[in-house]
């Protein structure tokens, strides 16, 4: 070809990669950078002294992370020592003192913080600080090995710190923020910590014993039920890394193709989008046929048809009743997304409410034990424990939250709020699909394959309709779109941390990962505010010490190749995937509908979810 040749042509491609290239930069903003900006962590007009407290906080998140990446190779290259008793692990030796310390600056962050707090809030916070001291003091039990009521160091110093944090906490309850507090709590909690570990150990040695790793596991095991409301709340990230990469892909497209038509270089935006929405949905018909006919891709059971159907026509009423209690125009998708913080952990919180006072329980149980409480009047406290932790228990609390969440949706959106009302009857819904089954003793299936075809069918009959009265423009189109890849949201979201998997080595502890770090990066949006009750710093330092403490758990259960040495925190992240994912999809998926099908067509827009000032 001749030199004029190529240069008549290079214009075109030029352009042609330039566009790709915007594209590309678009969907990369839009799906991690711009959430990622509206929901770090920010150090603007901080207090003097909290900047450095967020750094060590960020260091040990980063640390901990890294410790549950290199999981495999730690393992595979460090001297591995197991412990003794009913449960058996092996864990790298060289890394317990990071775990204890990462579970100590946790503890340190949480109580310095509960020295600025509402009252009630810093009772309960101070408590359970104390219990933690007074229960790793217990575990030195004196050179026979016997404890009982003996006087042992770790036991005096635990004390000692448990006065000192209550004597601080009295002389700054109404005090502002100052630098010196969270160094000195530190320094408090880990002297006490260090005293009474090294006593255990030093008692353990003359045996041949190493008593770290049974230390660890049983602090871990005793703590661990702390992190499940994180976890709960982690679940629902892919989710929603799902649904804004959904609306920015359409966003992506749409825009550019609007502005070339204002230009006047496209006539026609509705065609271009109406061949991009056949394209997909070819794509979700072929792969949900296959699936229903032969089992392979995703794999859709028929039985589960009829709940899904059922789920997402309840989840269509309750939409309709929350509009009419409302009496306002469709609720927009990116109204749904920017309330997805005040909804997430309060939700998981209230789920798991029962788990505090098991906590508590447990270690109260065993801090009098080792002071020579009556065996009797002990395993009544283990007894209470259990039941709180027991199947009864957890029903009655999903069954009563479930109720609760639709009542507070009703409520709410007769105040005129918006989105927030639709995703709590969303997940007050799921919550009491997950006690119907015991409630009926009958097996009631769904899945999320299930409810993918339900998506999927639905939007093609709405476009259909639509086109039937004119009324399917090019943002309707776009919004349709949408829709169509929330129903492979809805199916293949999981996908989003496999290669997480691949890096760790297994598959269960990738969710729960990606919950905990998506949420650490976009999800700090309650740290920008304050209040007398909760001031600023109070904030930061309860975000970092909730995210410290939840991936150290999970770091733990990573070390020793078990998820359950401490607790079990992937079958949490899965049932917030399942209840609160699940129902985040679906409450995008009713907006799209709902603003698709509103009269003003310029209400109809497919914009990134954005967060709410």
């Amino acid at each position: 070809m001749s030199a004029e040749g190529m240069t008549a042509l290079s214009p075109p491609r030029s352009r042609t990669m330039s566009r790709i290239a915007t594209g590309a930069r678009t969907l990369w903003r839009g799906i991690i950078v711009d959430p990622i900006r509206r929901g770090r962590l920010r150090d603007t007009d901080s207090p003097r002294g909290l900047g450095p407290i967020v750094v060590v906080g960020v260091v040990a998140f980063c640390l901990a992370v890294a410790l549950i990446l290199g999981a495999p190779l730690v393992r595979s290259i460090s001297p591995l020592t197991v412990s003794v008793g009913s449960i058996v692990l092996s864990l790298p030796r060289l890394l317990l003192p990071t775990i204890f310390w990462l579970v100590i600056l946790s503890l340190a962050l949480m109580q310095t913080a509960a020295l600025h707090t509402r009252r009630r809030t810093t009772v309960v916070l101070t408590i359970m600080t104390s219990l933690v001291l007074l229960f790793i003091g217990s575990l030195d039990l004196g050179a026979d090995g016997a404890g009982g009521v003996s006087i042992t160091p770790g036991k005096i110093v635990s004390m000692l710190a448990v006065v000192g944090i209550i004597l601080l906490v009295v002389l700054r309850r109404r005090s502002v923020f100052a630098w010196w507090e969270f160094p000195l709590v530190l320094a408090i909690t880990g002297l006490s910590t260090v005293v009474s570990l090294g006593r255990s150990a030093a008692q353990a040695a003359p045996f041949g014993l190493d008593f770290g790793p049974t230390t660890a596991s049983l602090v871990m095991s005793s703590l661990g039920q702390l992190a499940v409301p994180a976890a709960l709340a982690a679940g629902v990230a892919v989710a929603e890394f799902a649904i804004g990469a959904s609306t920015t892909a359409v966003a992506a497209v749409h825009r550019p193709l609007e502005n070339a038509r204002r230009r006047g270089v496209l006539r026609s935006v509705s065609l271009v989008l109406i061949i991009a929405f056949v394209l997909v949905a070819l794509w979700r018909v072929i792969e949900l046929a296959l699936g229903l006919a032969t089992g392979s891709g995703v794999v859709v059971e028929v039985r589960d048809l009829p709940l899904s159907i059922g789920i997402v026509l309840a989840i269509a009423g309750l939409w309709w009743g929350i509009a009419r209690a409302r009496r306002s125009s469709a609720t927009r998708i990116d109204d749904v997304m920017s309330r997805l913080d005040d909804a997430g952990l309060p939700v998981a919180a209230a789920l798991s409410i029962t788990l505090a006072p098991v906590v508590v329980l447990l270690l109260a149980a065993q801090v009098v034990t080792a002071w020579g409480a009556d065996g009797a009047a002990v395993g009544v406290v283990f007894v209470i424990a259990d039941a709180l932790r027991g199947t009864v228990a957890l029903t009655i609390v999903r069954g009563a939250v479930g109720i609760a969440l639709i009542v507070i949706a009703f409520v709410l959106a007769r105040r005129g709020a918006r989105g927030l009302p639709e995703l709590l009857a969303a997940i007050g819904l799921f919550a009491l699909l997950s006690v119907l089954p015991a409630l009926v003793s009958a097996p009631l299936t769904w899945s999320s394959p299930a409810l993918a075809v339900v998506i999927a069918l639905g939007t093609l009959t709405l476009a259909v309709v639509l086109a039937v009265r004119r009324r399917l423009d090019a943002r309707r189109i776009a919004l349709l779109t949408v829709a169509l890849l929330l129903s492979a949201a809805a199916a293949w979201r999981d996908v989003l941390a496999d290669p997480l998997s691949a890096v760790i080595g297994a598959s269960g502890i990738a969710l729960v990962l990606f919950g905990f770090v998506w949420g650490f990066v976009t999800d700090a949006d309650i740290t920008h505010g304050e209040s007398a009750a909760y001031p600023r710093p109070a904030r930061v330092m309860l975000f970092l010490a909730n995210a410290v403490f939840g991936v150290t758990v999970l770091a733990f259960g990573t070390l020793a190749r078990d998820l359950g040495a401490a607790i079990d925190l992937d079958a949490f992240a899965q049932f917030g995937d399942e209840l609160l994912g699940t129902a985040l999809i679906l409450a995008a998926v009713m907006a799209v509908w709902a603003t698709a099908t509103a009269r003003d067509s310029a209400d109809s827009r497919p914009e990134a979810p954005t967060v709410a000032a």
